[in-house]
């Protein structure tokens, strides 16, 4: 196995990447972030189409009778039969692959649209309205699961989190590169899928719970001032030992 060595140097250096607070909207690791105010009507309705959609989607699900195509037992029913007793516990991982991608690149030096301290905050506020959301609707609705382990299926958990972690990773780096976005939700995907997969979830709790991923995250955007600003900067760089490899990890005050 290969040592990983860790180098903290809190002075300037080579591999620190130069940054200010003039420079963090139009520097080269961050684009150009455009506020709430000055974006058309037409942009704002747009951010929203995808979550309606995907919940308008669950409550037709969850409310259709049992014994139609897209009803929410036939929709499991024919997910099991297909899979033949398939379980996995990719989902638990998965759900964070994005928004560990995002600090990833982030600390890569790869160009986003927000600095590092930011994105900390917006990630936060994100994960606390998805969390506030979530948990009040389980704890209204006690909805049972597919396996009847418990009351608390709707909305999916997991698959919230997934998709608030693919919206995150889609608002850093769109502009940068849209494959990146591509892949964060196709994780995102990957989970809601295997929600159903293992027979945790309907159809209808996987739906309802992207639309408040992706919805919590637009709004947190949408309102995010960019009152701080990161002077400090920070990157990964692989590293050659004489007796192995690593990383290190340098980082500017």
């Amino acid at each position: 196995m290969l040592p990983i060595f860790f180098s903290f140097n809190l002075s300037a250096q080579v591999l620190a990447i130069q940054t200010s607070s003039r420079d963090r909207l139009n520097g080269s690791d961050s684009a150009r972030v455009v506020s709430p105010a000055n974006q058309p009507a037409s942009s704002l309705l747009k951010s929203a189409i995808v979550p309606l959609s995907l919940a308008t989607a669950g409550v037709i699900i969850e409310s259709l009778p049992s014994n139609t195509v897209f009803g929410k037992e036939r929709i499991k029913q024919h997910v099991q039969d297909q899979l033949n007793g398939f379980r996995t516990t990719a989902d638990n991982y998965l759900q964070f692959v994005p928004i560990a991608a995002m600090f990833g690149l982030k600390l890569s030096g790869v160009k986003s649209r927000s600095d590092l301290l930011n994105q900390a905050i917006l990630t936060a506020k994100s994960e606390l309205l998805v969390s506030a959301i979530v948990f009040s609707m389980k704890g209204v609705i006690h909805d049972w699961r597919p396996d009847g382990s418990d009351n608390q299926s709707m909305p999916s958990g997991h698959t919230a989190q997934a998709f608030a972690s693919a919206a995150l990773l889609d608002m850093e780096y769109r502009d940068t590169n849209p494959w990146i976005s591509v892949s964060g939700y196709l994780c995102a995907t990957a989970t809601g899928f295997f929600r159903v997969a293992n027979n945790k979830h309907w159809a209808s709790d996987v739906c309802i719970g992207a639309a408040i991923g992706i919805a919590s995250v637009k709004l947190v955007y949408l309102t995010h001032k960019y009152k701080w600003e990161m002077k400090s900067a920070a990157v990964l760089v692989p590293v050659l030992y004489q007796n192995g490899a690593g990383v290190s990890f340098a980082m500017k005050f």
